[in-house]
């Protein structure tokens, strides 16, 4: 007599189609995640882990910022300034 094996449920695939990416991965076998944080740098997928306090710190303040009325930088110019002022590094330049 053959015994039925329990179907396993596939494998999430976590897919970065425009990087930078969060991921949360979930293991809910062993009941335990991560966040990684995915990006490409010279054709290299750079995966980072932070925990998930620094992740939920940055959306508080997130929160903070989109109920105190302010707007996401969005032109380059504008996202290197507060680089420069605020985490006190410079762009990398790109190369031709």
């Amino acid at each position: 007599m053959s015994k039925k094996r329990r179907g396993r449920a596939a494998k999430p695939v976590y897919k970065c189609e425009e990087p930078p990416c969060i991921h949360v991965v979930i293991d809910t076998h062993k009941k335990r995640f991560k966040v990684f944080i995915e990006d490409l740098y010279d054709d290299s997928i750079i995966v980072t882990p932070i925990s998930a306090e620094t992740l939920m710190k940055a959306c508080e303040k997130l929160r903070e910022a989109l109920e105190g009325g302010f707007r996401e930088a969005s032109t380059t110019d504008e996202v290197d300034d507060l680089a420069r002022k605020y985490l006190n590094v410079s762009p990398i330049e790109e190369e031709d």
